[in-house]
């Protein structure tokens, strides 16, 4: 029995390293997933995909509509091996199933005996719908708030009148239609005008495609009229927004607990260039309104989300995945009219329930006064801001040192000029110096060191030229926008 112990604790060490492998895929597989470019190319290849069904429908048995039909099987497989992913890497999987229905349908035409579905990929419009909506933030200010809104409707009435027009054809054949083209200004027509524009239909499939047809043009036309309120529009706009990644399926993400009038100042930063491109910031408040000063330039709105709740609550921060969340910021709440102490005490009890929900989650919490430092310390917090202290002390430095103002304006923002940043010593750099490390950062990279950190919180500021370099050192440095890692 002694003799298989090693054996059993190999096949652990082994099952271990093997499950690890896997979620670091399934990881790498998700970021792909959802990388702007992967987001951008499946955009382009979906309406590719529709244009060759158009016109493979309206073409006579050839071998031109031979090849169309392979690049349109290529084009269907590649959406099925993206479902297959995508459900591979789903936490839950009926979700997926009630999310991405539609596209699992418009894959079928690769099964033969169901050519017949071929107009289901059509419907695959809606989802270059949903990626275009959420690569919108590009556009000014006055095309955001309409949007996604007339996105909708735009898709809505082309799936409408591609996919009745592609039934018709079927339906009806040339004995109705000279041609496809003329099935598609049929249903166009029709559409618009809310009644039949031209034959009528003889077959009963053909009958039922053109009361569909009818009825869906009455309500994309009542729709239409319902989006001049204000209400209705942003209500679709959150749902076409919702459907793509829902709250509980963000990773790495930063949580922003309460709101003050320093919130905008800080989603922007949040939001720098020089930080990830990817990552998505997610804000909590008590208000069913988003915030009135949620800023709208300078921020990427296709990652930011807004949650209604009271943060501290343990279903409401499990809801906005603070267990896969990066980092937190508790903010001092001023939502809701309440006392100085009772901000701090609801920023001391979110700190506590999210350090224990998430004990490796980077937190940094504001307070009005340092009497709960020690016990934010003590549950674990990583940073601690005192906004009126730190105030106090930019001014009595400003009074005292000239020009200090335009200093700080640069140094303590990550949008423009230099900033501050906080970098890992590489292993290569383990016993050499700290006069060392002042050259090789301000010659190759511009840079100046500021401080150096050896965990967990040993910080020297200014280390003295002499002093060796340690593993798991980290930096402060002071650099500009094109500052690379050390190698």
């Amino acid at each position: 029995m002694a003799s298989d112990e090693p054996i059993r604790e190999q096949l652990a060490t082994a099952t271990l390293t093997a499950m690890t492998r896997l979620d670091d895929i399934r990881g790498q597989a998700d970021r792909f997933l959802h990388h702007w470019s992967t987001e951008v190319a499946l955009l382009v290849l979906i309406v590719i995909s529709v244009v060759l069904t158009v016109v493979e429908v309206g073409l006579p048995p050839t071998l031109t509509r031979q090849v169309l039909e392979g690049i349109n099987d290529g084009l269907t497989a590649t959406f099925a091996v993206e479902l297959v992913l995508r459900f591979w890497i789903a936490p839950k999987k009926r979700r997926f199933f009630t999310r991405y229905w539609i596209d699992i349908l418009a894959v079928l035409p690769l099964i033969r005996p169901l050519r017949i579905f071929r107009v289901l990929r059509v419907f695959r419009l809606y989802r270059a719908g949903v990626l275009a909506s959420r690569r919108m933030s590009g556009f000014n200010t006055a095309v955001r708030g309409t949007g996604s809104e007339l996105l909708a409707l735009a898709l809505g009435s082309l799936v409408l009148m591609l996919s009745t027009s592609m039934m018709l054809f079927y339906a009806e054949g040339r004995s109705i239609f000279a041609s496809y083209e003329d099935a598609i200004w049929y249903s166009a027509f029709s559409l618009v005008a809310g009644e039949p524009i031209g034959p009528t239909p003889i077959t009963p499939l053909g009958r039922w495609t053109t009361l569909f047809l009818i009825v869906g043009g009455l309500g994309l036309f009542g729709v239409f009229v319902g989006t001049v309120s204000a209400g209705v529009a942003q209500r679709l706009s959150r749902n076409l927004e919702a459907h793509e990644l829902d709250l509980d399926e963000l990773a790495g993400h930063v949580v922003v607990c309460g709101w003050n009038k320093s919130a905008p100042t800080v989603l922007r930063e949040l939001f720098a260039p020089n930080t990830p491109p990817g990552r998505a910031v997610v804000v909590v408040t008590e208000s069913e309104q988003a915030p009135e000063d949620l800023p709208v330039e300078g921020v990427r709105r296709e990652h930011l989300y807004y949650h209604h709740g009271d943060y501290t609550r343990v279903d409401v921060i499990e809801h906005v995945g603070i267990r896969q969340a990066s980092a937190v910021i508790l903010l001092t709440d001023e939502v809701v009219p309440r006392s100085p102490q009772d901000r701090d005490a609801r920023t001391v009890l979110a700190a506590l329930t999210i350090e224990r929900m998430a004990p490796h989650i980077y937190t940094v919490a504001e307070l009005y006064s340092r009497q709960n430092e020690e016990l934010l310390r003590m549950a674990g917090v990583e940073e601690i801001v005192v906004g009126d202290w730190y105030a106090g002390m930019i001014l009595g430095s400003v009074a005292a040192n000239r020009g200090l103002v335009t200093v700080l304006d640069e140094i303590l923002t990550a949008a423009h000029g230099n900033t501050f940043r906080t970098v890992e010593l590489p292993p290569a750099w383990v016993g050499r110096t700290v006069a060392e490390l002042h050259n090789e950062l301000f010659v190759q990279h511009r840079a100046v060191l500021i401080s150096v950190e050896n965990p967990p919180r040993n910080v020297v500021v200014n280390p003295e030229p002499e002093r060796q370099m340690q593993s798991g050192d980290r930096l402060v440095v002071l650099c500009g926008s094109d500052f690379r890692a050390l190698s």
